[in-house]
């Protein structure tokens, strides 16, 4: 059988270092993040690298040069250990090929992918992104701010406070706010090791928003978390289009992620126009 175990520092050299796939849940930092939150385990064969999700029990999309082998090892251990064989998170080009080897598919639409172009990001050209442009001139208007990056421990706690303060404004889920506050915590405690960025913003000298990614190579970059004071209208569209500006402009597409099925997350998402979504799908075992 596999042999699984709660991912380190030490498995990064494991995960794939370019954007092989365009679903965020493939990189190392997904795993650092969220693994002792929702139960990631992983384990590294000769023939793949098998991720596990406990909280759903379910596996990712096995990252492999030969997918049909790699099935058959993950198939067997499934039969061996009476574990459920179910993938999630499998992008449509994968998806497409289980379906046309006899594998059930599922789209589950909430857990998509927005990507845009970094371009579009930074110059919010065009009439359907008006808006946007609108509220960063009223927001320049109105505040005195300041930008600057986030590098020091002394940023980092005060940016947990903040997020702990606005997420518990925003969510009547306990237990999410938790996971999410673990996973921050996280991102700052491995900070250079996963090779994350990020910037504040100030108003008046008080922290307003913050921003945290990673860029995966040229072609991708992640955006792991970003936080805003609503208080602040236009906050969210001045943090994101200089997030982009200062650090991600040489990157062809930015990931922000699912939006959970969360109303109002998705029609921000759909409001910035993206520029491709990643399909994902669920896999389920041959009947």
């Amino acid at each position: 059988m596999l042999q699984f175990h709660t991912p380190s520092i030490e498995d990064k050299p494991l995960f794939p270092n370019t954007s092989k796939h365009l679903a965020y849940e493939y990189y190392f930092s997904y795993c650092m993040l969220w693994g002792d939150v929702i139960g990631i385990t992983i384990c590294k064969t000769d023939t793949a690298l098998y991720i596990h999700i406990k909280e759903d029990d379910v596996f990712l999309l096995p990252i492999t040069d030969d997918l049909p082998k790699a099935l058959a090892e993950l198939e067997e251990h499934c039969k061996e250990s009476g574990m459920r064989f179910q993938l999630e998170c499998v992008p449509l080009e994968e998806a497409v090929w289980f379906q046309e080897n006899g594998y059930p598919i599922e789209h589950v639409r909430n857990l998509d992918d927005y990507l845009y172009g970094s371009e579009k990001l930074m110059k919010l050209s065009g009439k359907k992104l008006q808006s946007k442009r609108n509220h960063i001139s009223q927001f320049e208007r109105k505040y005195t701010y300041s930008v600057r990056p986030l590098t020091t421990r002394e940023e980092m706690e005060e940016c947990l406070k903040m997020a702990s303060t606005t997420w518990k404004e925003e969510k009547e889920d306990v237990k999410e706010i938790d996971d999410e506050l673990v996973a921050l915590r996280n991102a700052f405690d491995n900070w250079n090791e996963l090779g994350l960025v990020g910037i504040l913003i100030c108003i008046d000298h008080h922290l307003s928003a913050f921003t945290v990614g990673e860029i995966i190579d040229d072609r991708m970059a992640i955006v792991h978390f970003e936080k805003g004071d609503t208080n602040y209208m236009g906050i969210y569209a001045v943090i994101n289009q200089l997030f982009v500006s200062m650090y991600l402009s040489d990157v062809q597409y930015i990931n922000r992620q699912e939006d959970a099925g969360v109303e109002g997350l998705r029609k921000a998402k759909l409001s910035y126009k993206p520029d491709l979504m990643v399909e994902k799908y669920r896999i389920l075992g041959k009947q």
